[in-house]
């Protein structure tokens, strides 16, 4: 032991301790990421949750994984005249100075993306591009260097020794890091914390460990500790960063689904109104002194309409057509309860074997009869129909009263009414509503297209 630390100098052996313990955290980082990424899919929440820079963070830590693989076993055998110390040398520095390309290259891109593109920036862009262009005499000389020492050599000891390309290396590395930090203060406001902590830490730390290398000519290599450095705490702003958005976007879905169980209420509030409500039992009430089986048979139907009002303010899915039929017809039940409402709706049913969104098709009869036409005379009249064409589904509901327009009072406050049933079609089967005056009659109609049809 006395004779390998006379050999490489307690500087460099403790070099080699201090890469050795950074290559154990940096398997342990690694880990930790690919197990939490595999963990976080079987997670109901984190499976939804987008974490960034996790893919980049984990090719950033393995790309210095490779760094300091590369370079520890150069500083074990450096001296020695064997063979294999001979091949170990060069292949490790090779590996060594080729890894710097990439996680120089690597972090340029990182910028492009996460900056440059984020912020639309085409002139950022292409000067990313000419830094990373930059690289490519880097790598021309890399390549030479075995041939013609141009970068590095190595003595009659087989020590490794810096060239003259070694400043040239070390200056278009320390150019590039300095213009990345210099991109990231000029559009410092324009990106998020993370990302400015994140490429910050990635190119200002090892900045230090080139500028050190290059005035201090010593047997240490300040680089690699400074890297590894640098990935430990990208890895700890990494899991703080994950915490806060996994929080965020977990108060972000309570919050949805309270403010969705809200609107959920106030749908089924706007759906069956009050006013609606207390003429319809007025009108059993009066009923039952009269004739006990018809009122019966009403409260039957006032009771479906509400629990199918009820069932399809919680529906996310669509329901079958016929379905929409008897709402209908349980509403206009509890309509003719009045006795003197003399108003007829008739239904041409052509085709029934689809679903549409629930509560599409029921407001659209209810705001022909309550705003179409004139409910207590027998000329007033509604029609649904129904029928299928190549292309499409037709569904279509009109009136020859006066007619109505989607206003406020036919949409209903909030957005409810005829325009929840327009954003229903158009979300759940890509239908539209269409609502037009011709020769006397309103005529409000739904166009589903049949590629978008959902059958029974």
């Amino acid at each position: 032991m006395n004779g390998f630390t006379e050999r490489i100098g307690l500087p460099v052996l403790i070099q080699i301790i201090v890469e050795g313990w950074n290559e154990v955290f940096l398997l342990l980082l690694i880990s930790v990421m690919i197990f939490g990424i595999r963990r976080d899919r079987s997670d109901e929440l984190l499976k939804q949750v987008d974490i960034p820079f996790t893919k980049e963070l984990i090719v950033f830590f393995s790309a210095v994984l490779i760094y300091n693989i590369a370079d520890i076993p150069t500083l074990v055998i450096s001296g020695l005249p064997s063979r294999a110390a001979y091949y170990t040398m060069r292949i490790g520095i090779f590996i060594y100075y080729l890894t710097g390309a990439f996680l120089t290259l690597f972090l340029l891109h990182v910028t492009k993306i996460h900056i440059a593109r984020k912020n639309s920036s085409e002139a950022l862009e292409k000067l990313i591009t000419g830094f990373q262009l930059l690289e490519i005499p880097n790598v021309i000389l890399l390549l030479l260097t075995p041939f013609i020492n141009a970068i590095y050599s190595f003595d009659s000891n087989n020590s490794y020794v810096r060239e003259w390309g070694y400043y040239i290396w070390q200056s278009v590395t320390l150019f590039t890091f300095l213009f990345i930090g210099i991109t990231v203060a000029r559009y410092w406001k324009r990106i998020d914390r993370f990302t400015k902590q994140i490429v910050t830490v990635a190119a200002i730390v090892p900045t230090f460990g080139f500028i050190i290398g290059m005035i201090f000519n010593t047997s240490v290599n300040i680089n690699n500790a400074m890297v590894s450095l640098s990935a430990i705490v990208m890895f700890m702003l990494y899991e703080k960063n994950k915490t806060e958005v996994t929080l965020r976007y977990g108060y972000a879905l309570e919050t949805a689904k309270t403010e969705l169980a809200e609107a959920r209420l106030r749908l089924m509030q706007a759906q069956i109104k009050p006013h609606f409500i207390n003429n319809a039992m007025i009108a059993v009430q009066e009923v039952c002194y009269t004739d006990p089986e018809r009122a019966a048979e009403l409260l039957d139907h006032f009771a479906r309409y509400l629990r199918n009002n009820i069932i399809a303010v919680g529906s996310t899915e669509p329901v079958a057509f016929a379905d929409e039929v008897q709402a209908i017809k349980e509403y206009l039940a509890l309509e003719h309860a009045d006795t003197g409402k003399r108003f007829q709706f008739a239904f041409d049913l052509q085709y029934t074997d689809f679903k549409v969104p629930a509560l599409s098709i029921e407001p659209l009869a209810e705001n022909a009869v309550k705003h179409g036409i004139d409910r207590y005379s027998a000329d007033g009249r509604v029609i649904l129909s129904s029928y299928r064409e190549k292309d499409s589904i037709h569904v279509v509901i009109k009136d020859n009263g006066e007619g109505f327009d989607m206003n406020d009072e036919t949409l209903g406050k909030g957005g409810i009414g005829l325009k929840n049933a327009e954003q229903r079609l158009r979300q759940m089967c890509g239908g539209t509503l269409e609502i037009r005056h011709e020769n006397g009659w309103t005529e409000a109609e739904i166009i589903i297209p049949a590629s978008q049809e959902v059958r029974l």
